[in-house]
């Protein structure tokens, strides 16, 4: 069970390492939003159908980029890069839109009902913007459920979380109000804390730790023969001897045989600029596993958010690498993609 203490320190630690770059962040995001939403204010009587739109369609998008900016920076505790502010119009913008403007409509119609009705709601889906920033290509009504889960037995505690930043809000507005933009990274990383700890509690994702923004390309992969990963049909001719081969037996590769030499490596994962096998889903991390050959046995390592599951044994332990035989069935997440690992040529053919 999380405690407000736990996540504000937290908090504090990531942002000794990006502290200034949030505070970029959330002025990038408040000057953007005063002068789109001055600019359609000038309009008599059209102005205040287009501010509607605007919020709709421009400032609810840069809002869930900040959600997206703080939490990345909370996982790497290092800044995510000002663009990513932007991120709600790269990834999948219908689908962020719509999580918004619904999530603004129930809140606002319970609202209208009785005042404490639409507290609750307010509270029930608050999670639903961070669930967009991270999730933009999910069903709306499986972030809306997925945030009903989070916040399950945690709203009261997230209001007290929420009045415990009062006496930094009212020390910042001392000075006419611009302190606040101070405080405010200190709040957001916090928040960014409470969504990614109810994930791991609630939702049983682990919290996933990223490379920082700017960091070093990592390293060419290596052990793998020229080979067109995408390629389906029969095993390739000429597998040499004591070679590991990883088949796709269901989902996306089905079909296709993967060799990989002794001392050689597999990535898996959704991000084509460091993995070999390339697979998009919603239970698939940019970099979810490494499959290695050691020449009798493979290593498998698990970095998933999702896991990877070995058949027979259940999910595996994240970041820690484990040996597997040959004849081991692996499934990526809990979705469709299964894969078998098997010596082959030689002694083990």
């Amino acid at each position: 069970m999380w405690t407000r203490a736990e996540l504000k320190e937290r908090a504090k630690a990531g942002l000794k390492q990006y502290y200034w770059y949030g505070v970029l962040a959330i002025v990038v995001q408040g000057v953007l939003v005063f002068i789109i939403s001055l600019l359609t204010g000038f309009i008599p009587f059209v102005g205040i159908i287009l501010n509607l739109l605007v919020s709709i369609f421009v400032i609810n998008v840069i809002s869930v980029g900040l959600y997206s900016y703080f939490i990345k920076s909370t996982r790497s505790m290092n800044s995510a890069g000002i663009e990513e502010i932007f991120s709600g119009f790269r990834n999948d913008y219908q689908g962020v839109v719509t999580v918004q403007f619904f999530q603004a409509l129930f809140i606002g119609l319970w609202s209208l009902l009785f005042v404490i009705p639409g507290i609750m709601k307010r509270y029930e889906y608050y999670m639903v913007s961070y669930l967009a920033a991270e999730y933009p290509e999910k069903d709306r009504k499986e972030i809306f459920q997925m945030s009903k889960s989070m916040m399950d037995g945690n709203k009261f505690d997230t209001w007290v979380l929420e009045l415990s930043f009062i006496g930094w809000l009212l020390l910042g507005a001392l000075v006419c109000g611009i302190g606040t933009l101070f405080v405010a990274p200190y709040i957001q990383a916090t928040i960014a804390e409470l969504y990614l700890k109810l994930k791991e509690e609630r939702l049983g994702i682990p919290r996933e730790v990223i490379a920082p923004w700017g960091s070093p390309a990592p390293p060419p992969l290596s052990g793998i023969p020229d080979l067109d990963v995408g390629k389906r049909g029969p095993d390739p001719i000429g597998i040499p001897v004591r070679t590991g081969v990883l088949t796709g037996m269901q989902g996306e590769f089905s079909g296709a045989s993967i060799p990989i030499g002794s001392g050689g490596e597999v990535y898996i994962g959704t991000d084509p600029g460091r993995c070999n096998i390339v697979i998009q889903g919603a239970q698939v991390s940019m970099v979810h596993l490494k499959v290695a050959f050691n020449g009798s046995a493979f290593v498998v390592t698990d970095y998933s958010e999702m896991g990877t599951y070995d058949m027979q044994k259940g999910r595996l332990q994240r970041n820690v690498p484990v040996s597997v035989p040959s004849g081991t069935y692996l499934q990526i997440g809990t979705g469709g993609d299964i894969f078998c690992l098997e010596c082959r040529g030689g002694a083990y053919a």
